[in-house]
């Protein structure tokens, strides 16, 4: 279970401290002080708060000296602090930034606004590297090493003054893009526009900023693009539906240049922090992609090794004969001619299972149109002897038509693990009758579904939505790592443009996977 966050409230009024409490408690941990003094002193006590909530109105010291002296102490410095304040104005906003706040919440307190800002700087606090010696209670804080390269933003708005007026603030530290309405701002994205930020106003006529944020966020081309509504809209209602509709953010009209500089900031690096991290992630992914291919090709040898006894075995056989009759006088023409076509014939086998095992090594990194029923056939092929040998019947009703654009290999990869799956499944279950049935459904013009059901018992209701899941095995008893399934998910994903799901049917589990017609 995850740690839950670390909270400081600091504010002199109990009641607010209660409420904010009242608020928090469930998703956080929660610490108070109702002075600036006690405050410093929990700053830096062990273990650290997470964030500070500092109201700014206390007696004695208020909260401007409080965030003065944390970020001024090596050992606090690094700890996000948030104003909460009644006080609105652009002075106290600018002030509150400028001495190191992050961000500021204002009363009366919005449950949904307050964790939404709370969790963007929690977010941006993780995504550093941040190690604390105890013993010397050192701080050393480093970033993660991201680009510097001036980043692009989207300014959305049918006001020219409010356009003018972003403009003027973000030109000097970005490129700015402009759109007079959401329709435009659709079709510059469509045309290849790839801004880093889009600042969205809401109340536009044709189509609203809710409705342009909908469509980009339903679009897998755009949906990671951060969304910061900017509006005239102060209600909370109105800022929480476009938090719920995945904006990131929010800033009130008339714009306060400071505040809207470290809005963006913020969010620009957050998006750059998770995109090295999503980068990595994916790196990482490759590798275990390919680790996965060299333990099926391990898999696939053992097949081989078991299918070449019996052609061997003929072989042997063929040619001993063939040796005795010619040694006794006795051979004939037509002995030989049936000798000679049984050792070539199955000569022939054997070279068929080693191109199959071949192609498999030949990795081809390009995507390719391949005949969807050869690409059954090689896993099929190369897993004869075992299915055989568990008496396994297998049907296939794949017509030789279909032609599916993608990654061969990685589909016979895929393949070649839910039929191992299967075997393991049978010969733990030992149901009386072993059927595995491969098929296919056209869903529409571009798309088929190609279907793996067997009659092996199927899968615990409650383990069917975790299947795909890393690490997740249901053949710990025989060394299931729990990768082979989640590795099938990401290929298919990934390397084929599909998805697969798995459903239980007919007292046996059923793999549908979807693959982009050609």
């Amino acid at each position: 279970m995850n740690k839950k966050a670390k909270l400081l409230i600091v504010d002199d009024v109990p009641s607010n401290i209660y409420l904010f409490t009242s608020i928090l408690k469930d998703k956080y941990a929660i610490i108070a002080a109702t002075n600036g003094e006690k405050a410093l002193k929990l700053a830096r006590k062990f273990p650290q708060p997470d964030m500070i909530l500092l109201d700014i109105v206390m007696p004695e010291m208020d909260g401007y000296e409080v965030c003065k002296k944390l970020k001024a102490d090596p050992e606090t410095s690094h700890i996000p602090v948030i104003f909460v304040t009644s006080l609105n104005s652009i002075e106290d906003q600018d002030k509150g930034l400028a001495i190191g706040g992050v961000e500021y919440i204002t009363k009366p307190i919005s449950k949904d606004i307050a964790i939404h800002r709370i969790e963007t700087h929690l977010n941006l606090n993780k995504l550093k590297e941040v190690k604390i010696d105890t013993k010397k209670k050192e701080i050393v804080s480093v970033t993660l090493d991201v680009s510097n390269s001036q980043k692009h933003i989207l300014v959305v708005d049918d006001a020219p003054q409010n356009i003018q007026v972003m403009v003027e603030i973000l030109k000097e530290n970005y490129i700015v893009s402009v759109a007079t309405s959401g329709e435009k701002a659709i079709d510059m994205l469509k045309n290849g526009l790839e801004p880093d930020l889009i600042l969205l106003d809401i109340i536009m006529p044709e189509m609203d900023g809710y409705e342009v944020c909908t469509i980009l966020k339903n679009n897998i081309s755009y949906k990671n693009i951060p969304i910061i509504f900017v509006t005239i809209l102060e209600h909370e209602k109105d800022i929480v539906k476009g938090l719920e509709l995945g904006a990131v953010d929010y800033v009130v009209k008339p714009i306060e240049p400071k505040v809207l500089k470290a809005r963006v900031d913020t969010h620009l690096k957050l998006k750059e922090f998770q995109d090295s991290l999503l980068e990595d992630i994916k790196m990482k992914d490759e590798i275990l992609i390919e680790q996965s291919k060299f333990a099926m090709l391990g898999e696939m040898f053992e097949n081989i090794t078991h299918q070449w006894i019996q052609p061997l075995s003929v072989i042997t056989m063929s040619v001993g004969n063939l040796k005795l009759q010619k040694e006794i006088g006795e051979i004939d023409e037509k002995t030989l001619v049936n000798s000679l076509n049984n050792i070539d014939n199955t000569t022939k086998l054997l070279s068929h299972t080693i191109d199959d095992f071949r192609d498999f090594i030949n990795f081809d990194q390009h995507s390719k149109v391949f005949y969807l029923k050869i690409a059954i056939e090689k896993p099929l092929n190369l897993l004869k002897k075992k299915l055989e040998k568990s008496n396994i019947k297998v049907t296939s009703s794949v017509e030789e038509i279909y032609l599916v654009k993608g990654h061969e290999n990685y589909l016979v990869q895929i393949l070649m693990n839910l039929l191992t799956n299967t075997i393991d499944a049978f010969n733990i279950n030992k149901p009386d009758h072993k059927i595995i049935t491969i098929d296919t459904i056209i869903e529409n013009e571009d798309t088929i579904i190609l279907t793996i059901c067997d009659t092996a018992g199927g899968i615990e209701e409650e383990k069917v939505d975790a299947i795909f899941d890393k690490y997740y095995t249901t053949k710990k008893n025989i060394g299931g790592t729990g990768l082979g399934l989640y590795m099938s998910k990401m290929i298919v994903e990934t390397k084929l443009n599909g998805k697969i799901t798995v459903e239980n049917k007919d007292n046996g589990a059923c793999f549908n996977i979807s693959l982009p017609l050609n």
